[in-house]
């Protein structure tokens, strides 16, 4: 479950995580002419470029596990607050569409006996996965178990491929930590089912409501991607916190601030009224659906200090926050 796609490219910016990883490591290649523009195609057709003049196997895995659960945004706080590994499974193949291809890829996660399954497989039987693409999911499937569980045993699990060992097993076995098994029926991550129930040390109860709403929140306008005003909204919502100013959002979506700019006033909207558009909406979200104080709040909301989102909050709606939650719970 890689960032590679463009739903969110918006997000890190298309030229971002994952064209830095592959530029850094092979810089003989060639970045698109718009990399605002850019999608998961310009960065598979680089990703075919590669392979034609590298022998490079197992490089999916590499790229799979190369980034950690908190690399993942909001998402991958939602997955991390969960309490169980098998409820954050789950939390990861609902919000899918945010963080990889579903046009491409689909998942099935279930129980096989002594088992947890995750398969991986294609959405369009005509046009089946690369060995890139099953490498890249699977691995970092791997590495978000590894990151829930960092006590697990990680050589208890199966790695299923559907095609012949490119090198040597030993190679692979090492580059996923885990058996490997080849020329299998299908492609899948076997998991020990004793650890479905497993608590997370990264739980917790109070936030994750929240986050799954921030997601669902997201999800709901991934359609509207080609729009800037969105674009800047998934960006920020997406982000740890709500904070990042004018100049680190440009360069997240790879475009100039003057560039940024530009679009944003040919849709009638700035930068600063969609960062408050989008702290007061989830303001609005933490006082009806949370417990968290106004203190916590704040801080959540990118805040330096509580009384500066309190003024904010008022300004706003005209009405103080505390106000808003005790009519919001009558």
């Amino acid at each position: 479950m890689r960032p590679y796609g463009d739903t969110i490219s918006y997000g890190c910016g298309a030229n971002g995580i994952h064209w830095l990883a592959l530029l850094n490591r092979f810089p003989e290649i060639q970045a698109p002419v718009t990399p605002d523009e850019c999608d998961l195609d310009d960065f598979y057709l680089a990703i075919r470029k590669l392979l034609l003049s590298h022998e490079l196997p197992g490089l999916g895995f590499e790229f799979g596990c190369a980034l950690s659960v908190s690399d993942y945004g909001v998402v991958g706080l939602a997955i991390a607050s969960t309490r169980s590994l098998s409820e954050a499974i789950t939390t990861q193949l609902k919000f899918l569409g945010m963080v990889t291809n579903t046009a491409k890829v689909s998942y099935q996660f279930y129980q096989d006996g002594n088992w947890m399954v995750l398969k991986v497989h294609e959405v369009d039987a005509i046009r089946p996965l690369d060995h890139f693409t099953i490498e890249s999911e699977l691995g970092a499937q791997l590495r978000f178990v590894k990151d829930l569980l960092p006590e697990a045993r990680m050589a208890k699990c199966i790695l299923s491929l559907p095609y012949e060992c490119p090198t040597s097993r030993e190679s692979y076995k090492k580059l996923a930590g885990c058996q490997v098994k080849f020329r299998q029926p299908d492609a899948r991550l076997q998991i020990p089912y004793a650890w479905a129930d497993k608590p997370l040390d990264s739980a917790d109860e109070l936030l994750a409501p929240l986050l799954a709403q921030r997601c669902e929140l997201i999800a709901s306008t991934m359609d509207k991607r080609g729009d800037w005003v969105e674009r800047v909204r998934n960006l920020l919502l997406t982000s740890d916190s709500c904070s990042k100013s004018l100049i680190e959002t440009a360069e997240a979506l790879g475009v100039s601030t003057h560039n940024l700019r530009w679009h944003l006033a040919r849709d009638n909207a700035n930068y600063k009224q969609i960062l408050l558009d989008v702290r007061m909406n989830l303001a609005c979200q933490c006082l009806e659906g949370t417990p968290l104080t106004l203190q916590q709040i704040s801080y959540q909301l990118g805040y330096t200090y509580p009384g500066n989102f309190q003024l904010a909050f008022k300004k706003y709606f005209e009405v103080p926050p505390g106000i808003w939650r005790s009519r919001s719970t009558v």
